[in-house]
């Protein structure tokens, strides 16, 4: 298998290293942690968002003033757009989870999606819809729509009709 070579891949080959770093823009070895006020428009959920972060710690280039996004910037940036869209977080997801006993794979079963899916929204990799909010949300909230979920005729025993 061919090692990844993708920007994500030198993103995580970045931040593992000490400063500083070389400055993708200009080749001058003048990148360092800054922490600056920062906006950004995020497209989510098929809607364009503007996010602002005041303190945003991202690494900068001295030299030109080249911003260098790196995972922890990216991981700050969907913490915030989370926030101001009021879904919740990575940990309120994988702590709603824990309290109803439930694996992330049993998780996922009732919710119908990949596990690998419940992974990325308890990491913060993914931000889930606010359509998937709302039925986090409800699933952790509500035995009743637990109960109606949980087993294995679920879909049979929500009691609606689905005509063709």
């Amino acid at each position: 298998m061919k090692p990844d070579t993708g920007p994500r891949s030198e993103k995580l080959k970045r931040s593992g290293r000490p400063f500083p770093w070389r400055c993708p823009e200009c080749g001058q070895r003048k990148v360092q942690p800054a922490t600056i006020a920062h906006t950004a428009e995020i497209k989510h959920d098929g809607r364009l968002y503007t996010v602002e972060i005041p303190e945003l710690r991202v690494p900068r280039c001295e030299a030109c003033g080249e911003l260098v996004f790196d995972t922890q910037a990216d991981e700050q940036i969907a913490r915030e757009l989370r926030r101001q869209l009021g879904l919740l977080s990575a940990e309120q997801i994988r702590r709603n989870r824990e309290n109803l006993w439930l694996s992330q794979r049993q998780l996922a079963e009732r919710l119908g999606v990949a596990v690998e899916t419940i992974s990325r929204w308890e990491t913060g990799a993914l931000t889930q819809s606010r359509a998937m909010d709302r039925y986090l949300r409800v699933y952790f909230g509500v035995p009743a729509v637990r109960a109606a979920l949980d087993g294995d005729d679920a879909p049979a025993c929500l009691g609606v009709e689905v005509r063709s």
